[in-house]
Order: C-alpha cells, then sequence, then structure tokens
C-alpha cells in the first residue's frame, strides 16, 4: 500500500526521470518486443534482428558468487542474449563489469551437464554511458577478442559495445536515439512509438500509478535487503563471540542452515 505521502514524492521523481535512469528504462523497454528491436537495430546496425523475449530488471542469482541484475535482457529468434545497461556514473560502466556481466548470463543459460561449448550462445553486453568512459570521442565502441599476432576474430561469441552518450547532437540515428535517452518530456522524444511509451509512463494516470507501485516495491525491496544484510552482521558478530546456533537463530531470525553456512565461512565451528 503507497502512502499518499509517497505517491506524491513518486509522481514528483517521475516526472525528473529519463530513459538514463536504469528503473524508468527498464520499465519502458521490458516486455516490449517492438522498442527493444528499435534500440537494438540502432545500436547493432541491423534492422534483421528479431527480439522474441524482452525483460527488464532481470535478475541472476548466485550462491557461490556475487547475484546482479541487467537493466534489459532480450533474447533473439537466432538465441543470441543481449543485455543492455545505462550507466550515469562512470565507475559503473568499468570493463571489469562488463566481462562479469558475460560470465553470468553464459553461467546462467548453459546447460548443466552439457560438455559442448561449442553450444554457448552469442552474448551481447552493451553499456550506454552518459559521459565518454573508454575516452577516445567516438560514438560507439565495438569491443571484441581477437588473435594478437595476427589480428583474426578470435571468434568465443563474446561482445561488449559501449555508446557514448555524450555524441548526441547530430543527425545520426544513434546520435537521435542518445538524444531521446536524455529527454525527461515525451514532447522531446524524436521516435515516436519510443515517445508514446515515455509519454504514458509520465502522462497517463495508469502508467504513472504503475510506475509509482514500481517504484514502492523497489523501496520495500531495498528496506528488506538492508534489514537483512543487518541480521547477517549481527550474525556474524555473535557467530565471532563463540555464542551457539540456537542462539544465533533466535537473535537474528536466519534460517539455521544460512547461520552455520556463515560460521563456515568464518571459519568457527558451533553447536
Amino acid at each position: 500500500m503507497i502512502s499518499e505521502e509517497d505517491r506524491i514524492k513518486y509522481k514528483k521523481s517521475i516526472q525528473e526521470f529519463c530513459l538514463m535512469d536504469d528503473t524508468f528504462m527498464a520499465v519502458v523497454f521490458g516486455n516490449e518486443l517492438q522498442l527493444s528491436e528499435i534500440l537494438l537495430h540502432t545500436i547493432m546496425g541491423n534492422d534483421k534482428i528479431r527480439v522474441i523475449t524482452s525483460t527488464g530488471q532481470y535478475a541472476i542469482k548466485s550462491l557461490q558468487a556475487h547475484s546482479t541484475t541487467l537493466d534489459i535482457f532480450c533474447q533473439d529468434e537466432l538465441g543470441r542474449y543481449f543485455n543492455v545497461e545505462v550507466q550515469r556514473a562512470s565507475s559503473g560502466a568499468v570493463p571489469q563489469r562488463a566481462r562479469y556481466h558475460l560470465g553470468m548470463i553464459d553461467s546462467k543459460h548453459f546447460p548443466a551437464g552439457e560438455k559442448d561449448y561449442r553450444k554457448l550462445k552469442d552474448a551481447y553486453v552493451i553499456f550506454i554511458t552518459e559521459t565518454d568512459v573508454l575516452g577516445y570521442d567516438l560514438p560507439i565502441y565495438n569491443v571484441g577478442r581477437t588473435i594478437r599476432e595476427n589480428g583474426e576474430d578470435f571468434k568465443d561469441g563474446s561482445h561488449i559495445i559501449y555508446v557514448n552518450g555524450e555524441k548526441r547532437y547530430d543527425n545520426t540515428e544513434l546520435s537521435m536515439l542518445m538524444h531521446d535517452f536524455f529527454c525527461k518530456d515525451a514532447k522531446d522524444v524524436k521516435n515516436a512509438v519510443l515517445a508514446d511509451r515515455v509519454r504514458h509512463f509520465k502522462e497517463d494516470e495508469s502508467g504513472v500509478e504503475e510506475m509509482c507501485e514500481i517504484m514502492q516495491k523497489l523501496a520495500d525491496e531495498a528496506s528488506a535487503k538492508a534489514a537483512y544484510e543487518n541480521s547477517v552482521k549481527i550474525a556474524q558478530n555473535l557467530i565471532l563471540a563463540g555464542a551457539s546456533v540456537d542462539l544465533v537463530v533466535q537473535g537474528t531470525q536466519l534460517p539455521r542452515e544460512e547461520v552455520e553456512a556463515i560460521a563456515k565461512r568464518l571459519g568457527k565451528l558451533i553447536a
């Protein structure tokens, strides 16, 4: 349930959103095959791409490593995967993050027990950045592995693309797309299909309410995550102080199995 105070706050925030804000971008493009195709056609320079699935805020969970949530995750009819991220801060678009996203996509979508690695589908990680993160004053950077000795493509199916959001002031299709990503008002968006979708979430009552509900859900999830992380810290401190499993479970409300796993990571044997 959204309080009236929060609803007013959310509505104000919605009017300030543009597509460079990951929450808004994920809502606008998520489950929208036509818009996702427009996005990929423009960035890839290939209008033959046919998107069959498009998901906003696509979570990839890992029990042993860092989990991640992708802004937009698409698959085309050829089975290729596309992860599109918007990044306002340069620190969020470091090359190592692109590498990690590729690894997570591969591990998530390569079937357990499969031994023929040639069946791995091509995967693309695309960063749309507010500034020229790589610093060569280019509108787009296509990054791929090559054999250094002869310059040939390594052909492992991994692709990283950086789109420079600073290049949005000429008449190329890519530049006009970048222009649209920075518009706060739907009337300023040049692509008609994209403008209608932006207008829906900023001006239509049903769209604005949907955005408010999404923002409330994100706020609730953030609160729950903070509470969980606090419980884990308390559990760690209790374990290091020699508390029993039962006492830690009672004090944190964490599952017994999780408390035992935390103790194991800390190198502590507790009963």
